[in-house]
């Protein structure tokens, strides 16, 4: 019995994590940010604030490092190139 020919897997999209990366860290950058600009105005002295804080610029360094991520991945997957018929 002849066996058919494997085929070769198909390749997936390697940038579903980098956008999911970029879309998370910037709605949670944003309601981190809403959340400090909620509590600046309180008259109490918490904590909360410097949570929201803190957690607004850990968002954006993620931001930031997908982008370059990003950047990154598309240079290297244009440098490869079609390669065309061999």
């Amino acid at each position: 019995m002849n066996q058919p020919p494997l085929l070769p897997p198909a390749k997936k999209s390697n940038y579903k994590p980098i956008l999911l990366t970029l879309l998370f860290s910037f709605l949670l950058g944003g309601g981190s940010c809403f959340g400090f600009l909620t509590t600046t105005n309180s008259l109490a002295a918490t904590k909360v604030k410097d949570v929201f804080a803190d957690g607004f610029v850990i968002c954006l360094l993620v931001f930031l490092g997908s982008i370059v991520w990003l950047v990154i991945k598309a240079v290297r997957d244009g440098t490869k190139g079609s390669g065309g018929v061999r």
